[in-house]
């Protein structure tokens, strides 16, 4: 089969790979559509270090069901789906409880399982894992699943309430993913900030409330917006130091700041600006395997389009073009999709 090998640092190369044969419990993908997520990016260029030489990426990806591993018969044959990345071992206390993502032995296709990733042809994974996608719903928009889950993720733990105005920091696909989750939830306004003009307007189309974030003050903003107290909620798609320099004096005594960026390992935090209000500090990594699912029926529902984000495609022969593109800032679109 043909596969996306990354070789290194802004490295990339179509080759030939063995096509996988599915195990126990898991079924054979035939890949359909797989996005390109920003860390993917992050990772082509080296400046993750969390990718290794020689994988295939590939975490955003739907496709059908082409064969079943020993003792799997569900999904059947031909079924459409979107496929969760984050394998988990379904044992530990975390799992059982509903938080496999946080289980200790996750590993996540695409991430870091070698060559099995999202950019090839076919790919193995746990059936549990492939959720059907309506007929509605094209491979492109099933794709999307994996970020809408983040962004639904991010939104459960801040726990906006139905006309609660609330401030996301970002408009990248998880922060307009995010501002989907919020508006879906009733919060209302949502205001995102970026600093593109594209985003910013992306940020309108989809029902959100732009703000420049080089220009707006986000503390009278917060005061203007709730009345004088400040936001209870907000989300951080970005997770810099200054982000979070701009969000917690924005926030309402007693708020939560909730970090769902992944964009430094290291910031810094203005102790003064949160001990003496016990402003809360929290976290949202991926995804449950419900949240997922609850996704996928997003979709499948219509309930939420994320059609206006599917702005650029290409093929898997176009794909290491398309990495340097995007890593050198070429490409104004908020996610391109590898057709397969």
């Amino acid at each position: 089969m043909q596969a996306l090998i990354w070789q290194g640092p802004h490295d990339m190369v179509v080759a030939e790979l063995e096509r996988p044969v599915p195990g126990p419990g898991e079924v054979l993908i035939a890949v359909r559509a797989a996005g390109i997520c920003g860390s993917d990016i992050h990772g082509y260029t080296g400046a993750s270090g969390r990718r290794a030489p020689g994988m295939v990426m590939g975490h955003e990806f739907a496709g059908e069901v082409v064969a079943h591993g020993p003792g799997v018969d569900r999904p059947a044959l031909g079924t459409r789906v979107a496929v969760n990345p984050l394998l988990y071992c379904g044992e530990c206390t975390d799992c059982q409880a509903g938080r496999e993502q946080l289980c200790r032995r996750r590993t996540s296709i695409g991430v870091n399982l070698g060559q099995r990733g999202g950019f090839a042809q076919w790919v193995a994974v746990p059936a549990r894992n492939a959720v059907p996608l309506a007929d509605e719903v094209s491979f492109a928009a099933g794709t999307l699943a994996e970020p809408l889950a983040v962004g639904l993720r991010a939104t459960t733990v801040a726990d906006p309430q139905a006309g609660q105005p609330l401030l996301v920091l970002g408009g990248g696909t998880i922060g307009l993913c995010t501002l989907l989750a919020c508006r879906e939830r009733g919060a209302d306004p949502v205001f995102v900030t970026d600093v593109a003009p594209h985003k910013l307007a992306m940020i309108a189309r989809l029902g959100g409330q732009p703000r420049d974030s080089r220009s707006a003050d986000l503390t009278a903003l917060s005061q203007e917006a709730t009345g004088g107290r400040g936001f209870a909620a907000i989300i951080d798609a970005v997770a810099v130091s200054g982000t979070i320099r701009q969000a917690l004096p924005a926030l309402a005594p007693g708020g939560v700041l909730m970090l769902v960026g992944l964009a430094t390992p290291t910031v810094e935090v203005g102790l003064y600006d949160l001990v003496p209000q016990e402003r809360i500090i929290k976290s949202a990594y991926a995804y449950s395997a419900a949240e997922y699912r609850q996704a996928v029926a997003w979709l499948n529902t219509g309930r939420v389009d994320v059609g206006p984000l599917l702005e650029a495609h290409c093929t898997l022969a176009e794909a290491p073009a398309m990495f340097a593109r995007l890593a050198a800032g070429q490409v104004d679109a908020v996610k391109v999709v590898v057709e397969l």
